[in-house]
């Protein structure tokens, strides 16, 4: 048995090591004489001239279970040896090696502190690009700050007497490192090393609740006193590094300062978090909208923990700096970034008080018009939806610049990337909802011109001019040409992290920039107007304008001459669909006709998103006007159309969706990747009392409505 609970150990599979470890630690725990065998068998292992690092790895393993048993038995020559083992294999060239070491490295975790401390202290980097590049680990540096890790985790409250200048400037060094897998470490670091620190009862202390005087003056009265926090004598620096960590170019350091600081607010008073907000707070704030998931949500928790139902009050009073901090966004390297910062602009719009954020306006809207050049569609789409909800709620600042944003608009109607033409359509029906009849005349004629430029559509379109036309996925703009198996063989490979942080706003390389970006087609120019006039649809002062514009929109089935035509089709359906639930019955009627051929056109094609659209049109139509009343208007339009409506597939959504089916991924505005629908929750905001909306949806009312910050993620 002594056998093959050394050979799991040592064995290669992780699965039969974390066997392994089982079985030991049962024959432990029965304090089986086979316990010595085994021991001895791991130590003669180490001992070879030529030593695996599976045998190393299991050696630290086997050691790590046996720490229990030894201490109890009060081993303090085994618990030395363990630390020297742990301290030698630090260094090793297997990674997994020294994730064993750091764990054994705990053991006497107080002891040895100062030790690591020297070893920290003593290494000199050298220069990034003679060691490792950005996203490779940094071997030595990034272990002993993970083992530094586990001793303060061992210690827990009794390591507050160990944290000292020295520590702390330590920890900032790693925190400025060049290499990203350090800066990571040394974040969660600061947090285990925050954690440990804060069970001191700071709220009856005098001299940490004046607000008056700054940290450092808290700090000196306090050691006076002998009675002082070291989160608080260090906070100030403390922040700064943390604020640079939310901002970091890498997800993985975001997150990793996102636990921080969520661990070093939660262990302050609320009174004692306010000189730390204007630094955290903005950056705090944007992260709930990053385009990485992990740290979006982390964000949003913290968010709520922090500060509950007080975020639109704290937002308020901290607005200056957060108005600076999401400008300066703006021009961030990272297109995640700057898309993050329109939203976070947008959501300004919608959830401050209108007379606080005024002084502020026309610095916000000049911003979101310099986003409108952004070579990245994910950033000019949310400069775009942003901005329309700046003219919706601030009709009469935004006047001045209305006549550079409605060109701008036009221009994203026709964008050859549909998410940025539906999000175009939006900010344009907030445009008509700000200054109803004094634009919408223009509006409707450009309206009805896009559509009829439907005739100029060429047949095909040239090869390697044109985008994949299927839904673009996570900001990537697939080219038609990457089939091409010469664009993919004897290629120099990258890292797609590596590229990310480096896509400049102007250009310069990557799979969102200007290279991607085409002369529209006039299909793509009808698609953005079909958009618009289902955002028509919702706004009741433009129903007698309706009338004229379904007829225009139904005329495009005459044209099927182009590639794409399904597509448009599929458009239609699905906003013909929204139309039928938000106008009135004697409006819908007369044009219900018109539309027939297109529906039954699209659910007999081999496109599948087209079909499901026209089916699922089907649905809606049902569901308003009453199944025997729809199956009596096909019936008299066009009998044989009966046949494939009986066809359509038994519900599966459930009562009231008569055709009901399963639904494929990326149907438009229903599709995960562009959720503009009414009814989806605002991400990291309470709603108030009204329908609520996504992180980039915009408000669809007028400037009455105001929603608190703050409040659970759900």
């Amino acid at each position: 048995m002594t056998e093959s609970i050394v050979s799991l150990l040592v064995s290669p599979s992780k699965l039969e090591r974390d066997k392994g470890i089982l079985l030991f630690e049962e024959l432990i725990k029965s304090e089986d004489e086979k316990v010595v065998l085994v021991e001895q068998m791991l130590d003669d292992l180490v001992l070879k001239t030529e030593c695996t690092w599976e045998e190393k790895h299991g050696f630290l393993l086997g050691k790590k279970s046996l720490v229990g048993l030894k201490k109890i038995r009060k081993d303090d020559q085994f618990v030395e040896h363990c630390q020297v083992s742990a301290v030698k294999y630090l260094q090793d060239e297997e990674v997994r090696v020294r994730g064993a070491a750091e764990n054994d490295g705990a053991v006497k975790e107080k002891e040895e502190v100062g030790k690591l401390f020297d070893k920290l202290a003593g290494i000199t980097p050298r220069d990034a690009a003679q060691v490792f590049h950005d996203t490779a680990g940094w071997k030595n540096l990034e272990t002993s700050m993970k083992c530094l890790q586990h001793m303060v985790e061992g210690c827990g409250k009794g390591f507050e007497s160990e944290f000292s200048a020295e520590l702390f400037n330590l920890l900032i060094t790693c925190l400025d490192h060049t290499n990203r897998f350090v800066r990571e470490t040394g974040y969660y670091v600061c947090a285990t090393l925050v954690s440990a620190c804060s069970g001191q009862n700071t709220e009856d202390n005098p001299l940490i609740t004046q607000d008056a005087m700054n940290v450092d003056e808290i700090a000196a009265e306090a050691l006076d006193e002998d009675l002082y926090s070291p989160i608080l004598i260090f906070g100030n620096k403390l922040s700064i590094h943390l604020a640079k960590g939310l901002s970091d170019n890498w997800s993985q350091v975001r997150l990793a300062s996102t636990t921080a600081t969520r661990v070093f607010l939660l262990s302050l008073t609320p009174e004692q978090r306010k000189q730390f907000y204007p630094i955290l707070l903005p950056r705090l704030c944007l992260n709930r909208y990053y385009l990485a998931e992990g740290v979006r949500l982390y964000s949003q928790r913290t968010w709520s923990e922090v500060v509950g139902a007080e975020g639109c009050t704290l937002v308020k009073d901290f607005l200056k700096e957060v108005v600076e901090y999401y400008i300066e966004a703006t021009q961030a390297d990272n297109h995640a970034v700057r898309e993050a910062a329109c939203q976070c602009i947008a959501e300004l719009a919608k959830k401050i008080n209108l007379e606080a954020l005024q002084p502020y306006v026309q610095h916000l809207l000049r911003t979101l018009i310099e986003c409108f050049k952004d070579d990245s569609w994910p950033v000019r789409d949310m400069a775009c939806v942003a901005a329309g909800s700046f003219v919706c709620c601030y009709p009469e600042e935004s006047k001045t610049g209305l006549d550079i944003l409605l060109p701008l608009f036009w221009s994203n109607i026709a964008d050859p990337i549909s998410s940025v033409r539906q999000g175009a359509a939006i900010a344009l029906a907030n445009t008509i909802r700000a200054y109803g009849s004094e634009i919408l005349p223009d509006i409707i004629t450009k309206l009805e011109t896009g559509l009829e430029n439907l005739t100029s559509q060429p047949v095909e379109s040239e090869k390697y001019g044109d985008l994949d036309t299927s839904p673009a996925n996570f900001s990537v703009a697939k080219r038609i040409r990457d089939n091409d198996v010469e664009l993919h063989e004897d290629q120099q490979m990258y890292s797609c992290g590596s590229l990310a942080p480096k896509m400049g706003r102007g250009g310069g390389g990557g799979c969102t920039d200007s290279k991607f970006r085409k002369v529209s087609e006039p299909w793509e120019l009808a698609d953005g107007c079909v958009h618009l006039v289902g955002e028509i649809a919702t706004i009741k002062e433009c129903e007698e304008e309706l009338d004229k514009l379904l007829s225009a929109v139904a005329r495009v089935q005459e044209h099927k001459h182009y590639v794409n035509h399904l597509h448009l089709f599929q458009t239609v359906c699905v906003r013909f669909a929204g139309i039928a639930k938000a106008v009135n019955k004697k409006i819908l009627k007369p044009h219900l006709e018109e539309f027939f051929d297109i529906i039954f056109y699209s659910l007999e094609s081999e496109n599948g998103l087209a079909e499901y659209a026209a089916e699922d049109c089907l649905n809606t139509l049902s569901t308003v006007l009453g199944p025997n009343i729809l199956r009596g208007r096909i019936e008299n339009y066009n009998p044989s159309y009966l046949s494939k409506l009986d066809n359509i597939r038994e519900p599966m959504d459930g009562p009231g969706r008569p055709f009901g089916s399963r639904k494929p991924c990326g149907v438009l505005s229903t599709s995960p990747s562009r959720p503009f629908s009414d009814g989806d929750m605002m991400v990291g905001m309470e709603s108030g009392g009204g329908g609520a909306s996504s992180p980039r949806s915009i408000p669809g009312s007028g400037r009455s409505y105001q929603a608190p910050l703050g409040g659970t993620p759900t």
